[in-house]
């Protein structure tokens, strides 16, 4: 036989237990489950893998079999690749791509000793330099270090400290630092300071699910940035932002629980001071910012292993007339980019996520935007028909984006102008004609104040134009809908008809 691969997990993030070489160029690989997660029971939720190669032969193609994965499908079997990183073509400026050839996601012969069912991820890489050192991931990595490099960059910045501060929300089951950012315009009067609409975003609280943190980093990005549109929203609001829920998680590679073998996102209900104390600090920062002032979205960021497309989960309220505001800001997110697809949306709240963060914020604490934004870990349709054209992957570019966006659509949410507030309204009313819209008294409050308060701040940037076309965004029209009132949006396609297989 040629030489071995030699294999290395033991960094931040990476997730490798074991490989076993079966045949000269085929590998069993063996991935760590989640910590205290009884995995010879549950299996341990196997999905995150990311470790390094080295002392490849170059040219020839190597078989890689992960073979103790617990989800009974996957995005693989629709055309989504392993993510390659080889250090030798970095210093060219290549990073993450996709890469290998003949993936199969499939029921293998193993099952834990409660009966749960295996099943084996496999592919094909052919390494094209010899004596590299290349790394494999199931999405593009974000470390805690990363997150900790990007906070000392946006606090570091000049003046920082009069619109960004950065304090610890908690401190986890091991002692990590768990930090809460604070985003306004720390320099208005006491009185504005004191009105001022809250939103809290979170992420990253399934230590897996990478790309909600790069949307986090877009998202914070355009929030501390110097355009225009960063200025009204930090002159608008107040912004409570938890970049990273499970810090210990994403520190030791697991895919979906903390240290104390638990999914912190359904402890949101009852959370324990001491093993979910992340939850218990963000529950209690939740609840004291409502009892100070409005908070007019809530949303916690994910991502999703077996869905295409980027859609959000959110609440139906039991009043039919508030159940078109609920669906609102999701479909603003519709209009503002192809990545985004209302169709994919839920606002069904099943019983076994009545204590998870979106449903929590929802019933517990009167938000009625409260929503779980879900990114598709393998790509999208862009808004063609998967029919006829293959879905491609997401880049780190697109989550990057889908976090600026987000920003986007908040300022279309709270427009004075009501533009886009009003047409996104309209065409809901032609998707969901048993729905009764609210009156306009009820629809007052997501206006930014009195008109006081509205001619000392003017309109927002880009209010009054309601025919330009925003980065990303699906039309020029104000919306996206048409001049005859009738929807652009197709009606729901029935059964999963909007799956397709990703484009390489």
């Amino acid at each position: 036989w040629s030489r071995t691969l030699l294999f290395e997990s033991r960094f931040e993030g990476g997730n490798l237990a074991r490989a076993v070489r079966i045949h000269e160029r085929e590998y069993d690989l063996f991935l760590m489950p989640d910590i205290n997660s009884r995995a010879s029971h549950t299996g341990g939720n196997t999905q995150w893998y990311y470790f390094g190669v080295s002392n490849m032969t170059a040219g020839v193609p190597y078989k890689f079999n992960i073979v103790n994965l617990i989800k009974p499908d996957s995005l693989y079997n629709s055309g989504m690749r392993p993510l390659v990183f080889s250090v030798a073509q970095s210093e060219r400026g290549i990073g993450w791509q996709r890469s290998g050839s003949r993936a199969a996601y499939f029921e293998n012969q193993y099952e834990t000793e409660s009966g749960v069912q295996y099943y084996t991820l496999t592919f094909t890489i052919t390494f094209p330099l010899p004596d590299d050192v290349v790394y494999l991931a199931h999405c593009f990595p974000y470390s805690y270090a990363d997150l900790s490099t990007l906070i000392s960059s946006l606090t570091g910045r000049p003046n920082a400290n009069r619109y960004i501060r950065m304090s610890t929300l908690c401190t986890s089951l091991v002692g990590n630092k768990c930090p809460l950012l604070t985003v306004t315009n720390f320099k208005s009067p006491p009185e504005d300071l004191a009105k001022r609409r809250a939103i809290c975003v979170s992420a990253r609280v399934h230590p897996g699910e990478t790309c909600a943190s790069w949307a986090m980093h877009g998202f914070l990005e355009f929030l501390c940035g110097t355009s225009t549109r960063a200025r009204i929203l930090r002159e608008n609001f107040l912004f409570k932002v938890i970049p990273m829920l499970n810090p210990d998680g994403v520190i030791n590679g697991q895919y979906r629980c903390s240290l104390s073998g638990q999914d912190l996102n359904r402890q949101w209900q009852s959370p324990c001071p001491y093993l979910h104390a992340e939850i218990h600090a963000a529950k209690a920062m939740v609840r004291t910012t409502k009892g100070m002032r409005d908070v007019g979205i809530f949303c916690d960021m994910h991502g999703h292993s077996r869905k295409t497309n980027m859609f959000m989960y959110g609440c139906t309220s039991k009043n039919p007339s508030a159940r078109l505001r609920e669906r609102v800001f999701p479909y603003l997110l519709h209009n503002e980019s192809l990545m985004f697809n209302y169709d994919d949306c839920n606002f069904k709240v099943q019983r076994c996520k009545d204590s998870c963060a979106r449903v929590v914020a929802w019933r517990e604490f009167g938000i009625p935007n409260s929503y779980t934004l879900e990114m598709s870990l393998g790509g999208g349709d862009f808004g063609e028909d998967p029919a006829t054209v293959p879905p491609r992957h997401f880049a780190v570019e697109d989550y990057l984006e889908m976090g600026r966006l987000f920003c986007e659509a908040i300022l279309d949410m709270y427009d004075p102008g009501r533009v886009r507030l009003d047409a996104a309204l309209l065409e809901l009313e032609l998707l969901h004609p048993e729905i009764k819209r609210l009156g306009a008294s009820d629809m007052d409050d997501v206006d930014m104040g009195d008109a006081d308060e509205r001619a000392r701040r003017g309109k927002m940037a880009g209010s009054g134009k309601p025919g330009a076309k925003k980065p990303g965004s699906k039309t020029g029209k104000t919306g996206g809908s048409s001049a005859g009132g009738k929807s652009l949006r197709p009606k729901k396609m029935e059964g999963n008809k909007r799956q397709g297989a990703i484009k390489r």
